[in-house]
């Protein structure tokens, strides 16, 4: 009993003789094949679904197929089922995590499982909650609500030492740091700046700019992101024309 064989019998496009030697073979088991028939019967709902079936197999589906009320509640099941997994992806192509996929896995368990049609409509109902929320979760952040203000003066000394530089001491009581950065100069009519994080080994990544006017740009640090040492903050202006320039000097910090 192959997989193209079992889904030639559901469509009904064996022959009957061999029609009846496949059932045949399969009563001669000491137990149904349950999982493969099973497993057979998913792969094509869910190509009939996806609609990834040839015109001419999809005509079989619906004709000989979706005879029984329990067929069509199946595929109404996985259709619904696809609708939540498509609508919570992300619009970038990446690939899902692991634990994604076998959650949707454990899901699509649950909904196919053999059971009486009023159990498996409340499990898909219960089912279809839960894929929405996990496969929402991970996507979810709450914004900070509370800040600790530090303003930085612009240092054209590389080192991050001495009295002047301002420090913060964890943990912190606030959601997260709010950083005024005063600018050298007013900033040219239609440029923009980018701030680069570093610590004394290398740079941690860009902030992204909470608030900009023609004299200071501030940023955010959330709290649960700093952790003892020196930093700097680096500015970098760019221009209407497209171009970037790195602002002399940086804004520098230490975290206790």
């Amino acid at each position: 009993m192959t997989d193209d064989r079992t889904t030639a019998y559901l469509l009904d496009e064996l022959p009957q003789d061999e029609a009846e030697q496949f059932e045949e073979q399969c009563f001669s088991q000491l137990e149904w094949p349950e999982v493969e028939l099973e497993g057979a019967e998913e792969d094509l709902i869910q190509a009939y679904v996806k609609e990834e079936l040839s015109p001419e197999r999809r005509r079989r589906f619906e004709e000989n197929y979706l005879r029984t009320e329990a067929r069509r509640e199946r595929v109404l099941l996985a259709r619904s089922f696809l609708q939540v997994v498509c609508s919570s992806s992300q619009p970038v192509p990446t690939p899902a995590p692991a634990w994604t996929q076998m959650v949707i896995g454990f899901l699509k368990s649950l909904v196919f499982a053999p059971r009486p049609a009023v159990v498996r409509v409340a499990t898909v109902v219960v089912t279809l909650g839960l894929a929405a929320a996990l496969l929402w979760l991970p996507f979810r952040t709450t914004p900070p609500r509370t800040f600790a203000q530090l303003n930085l003066a612009i240092s054209y000394d590389t080192r991050a030492g001495g009295s002047q530089v301002q420090s913060i001491t964890l943990p912190l009581a606030e959601d997260a740091l709010r950083i005024s950065l005063p600018l050298p100069q007013p900033a040219p009519q239609g440029a923009t700046y980018r701030v680069q994080w570093e610590d004394i080994r290398s740079p941690i990544g860009n902030l992204d700019i909470e608030k900009q006017d023609g004299n200071s740009v501030s940023v955010i640090i959330p709290a649960n992101k700093l952790s003892p040492g020196q930093y700097a903050l680096k500015l970098f202006r760019n221009n209407p024309d497209g171009t970037e320039e790195a602002v002399q000097g940086s804004y520098l910090f230490n975290v206790d």
